[in-house]
């Protein structure tokens, strides 16, 4: 609990909080394992809840109406989850996937609400997380209605990857969870790769990409870096 304590001190809104109120929020968390696969919450689930990610890696996922999965965007160590439900009693938009096996604490609505509620500082910083969640997910669906894959992918290689020319970058995103992630197959996605490699853009093995050309890259991407 120490090693939370520590995180919250360091982390957008808990940081506005006194130290006894981290030492509660720090007593009041269920601390969970979860593992690669498994959904914390799904869409249309009502999940009022708050979550801190300690370790792994875990993605928002959207059903279409015609039930294609598309990965909206991914979340790292450190960062934390403010259920939808918790404010307005409704189902939640998306589920919450374990990509790799995580940490999580959680808190329910009733235990962290008072105690964030004791710092304006802090209810200020919950309404800016949540807009710039929701500015996210507006790039990512402007990028789904007016980008081809091909955009896509490019710009999916230049956020994940931040390429340095020459230098290699491990693979850890396979071809599903590129395709998951820009709304597209396994197929286009190695499709469009291997353009990239011919072109002169990367270069492509089993265990890494070389960025050779981040220029191509980002004027596919549509950038204007």
């Amino acid at each position: 609990m120490n090693e939370l304590k520590k995180c919250l001190t360091e982390s957008p809104v808990f940081s506005k909080l006194t130290p006894a109120d981290h030492a509660e929020l720090a007593q009041l968390a269920a601390r969970q394992v979860f593992h690669k696969g498994e959904f914390i919450c799904f869409q249309g689930d009502v999940w009022p809840n708050v979550l801190y990610l300690a370790a792994g890696r875990l993605g928002w996922s959207m059903l279409s109406p015609d039930g294609k999965r598309h990965v909206v965007f991914r979340l790292g160590a450190c960062d934390v989850v403010w259920g939808h439900s918790l404010f307005d009693n409704a189902p939640m938009p998306a589920s919450l996937e374990v990509m790799e096996n995580s940490v999580v604490y959680l808190w329910s609505g009733d235990a962290i609400l008072p105690i964030i509620s004791r710092s304006v500082d802090a209810v200020w910083d919950v309404t800016r997380e949540l807009v710039a969640t929701m500015r996210h997910v507006r790039e990512v669906v402007y990028g789904f209605a007016f980008h081809p894959v091909a955009g896509r992918l490019a710009r999916l290689l230049l956020k994940h990857y931040q390429p340095v020319d020459g230098k290699p970058a491990p693979r850890d995103l396979t071809l599903d969870e590129m395709a998951d992630s820009i709304g597209t197959t396994r197929e286009l996605v190695s499709k469009t790769l291997h353009r990239f490699a011919d072109e002169g853009m990367i270069q492509i093995s089993r265990m890494q990409f070389i960025f050779t050309n981040r220029n191509d890259l980002e004027q596919i991407a549509g950038h204007d870096e």
